[in-house]
């Protein structure tokens, strides 16, 4: 009932954190230490907070912290799937200043939260239970806790793997790894109000690097294993207000 709910809106508008930690090898030469983190351990903070028009779009201000000592902000925008970053800005001869666009080459590391993925991982929900009630900025919501399906994960995710010798890699670190998620939805009007994510899993160096499209490090073997957690809050609030997103023009 609460993505039926959910698939009547138009628009409504989201905010999220999201937090993902990654541990490699002692002998694995990552992070690089001017990144100031503790040695062999990745961390990556974000916050974004913008609107959504269903079913298909979204617009993102997100805050990234990489560590102690980097912090950037980025706009994103994504429609039916395609990704546009705001990029840089052009100054015309009568000092008109108008956004400048482009399209991520790895969209794959731009890492937004999507609210469209993240409301269809509850369709491949396993053993709710039931949390009671509570309340969220001041309405009634019922709480669940649920577990998601990892053949459906499996499913989803390894045909976008480039190399399918991974594939393999890919299922097994899903099958032993844990992905629960807690959901909260509005009593009266059954519209869900917070997802909440935490993932935990264990994946190869060489099948991490794949999927964020990366090489490793000089020197570094693809061998060995990277332990990563992922925790999301996604937030949504002030629904069917006024959204209008359309795809920017991209230089």
């Amino acid at each position: 009932m609460a993505l039926q709910a959910m698939s009547a809106l138009k628009a409504a508008h989201a905010d999220y954190t999201r937090a993902q930690s990654y541990h490699f090898p002692v002998d694995y030469p990552w992070p690089p230490a001017s990144l100031g983190m503790p040695p062999h351990t990745y961390t990556l903070d974000l916050s974004g907070n913008g609107e959504l028009e269903f079913p298909d779009r979204f617009h993102y201000m997100i805050t990234v912290r990489l560590g102690p000592n980097i912090h950037t902000e980025v706009e994103l925008i994504s429609v039916q799937g395609i990704i546009y970053e705001q990029d840089g800005v052009h100054v015309d001869f009568g000092g008109t200043v108008t956004p400048t666009w482009s399209k991520p080459k790895n969209s794959q590391n731009v890492l937004p939260v999507d609210p469209f993925r993240t409301l269809q991982l509850l369709r491949g929900t396993l053993a709710a239970r039931d949390l009671g009630d509570t309340t969220i900025a001041s309405v009634r919501v019922h709480q669940y806790a649920m577990k998601i399906d990892p053949a459906r994960l499996i499913a989803e995710e390894t045909p976008a793997l480039v190399d399918p010798s991974l594939r393999p890699a890919l299922a097994d670190a899903i099958q032993k790894g844990t992905f629960n998620v807690e959901v909260w939805i509005g009593i009266d009007d059954h519209l869900i109000r917070r997802i909440s994510i935490d993932e935990a899993r264990r994946d190869t160096i060489a099948l991490h690097n794949a999927e964020i499209n990366s090489a490793p490090p000089p020197g570094a073997s693809d061998q060995g294993i990277v332990a990563i957690t992922d925790q999301i809050v996604l937030n949504f609030h002030d629904f069917n207000s006024p959204v209008t997103i359309k795809p920017p023009t991209v230089r």
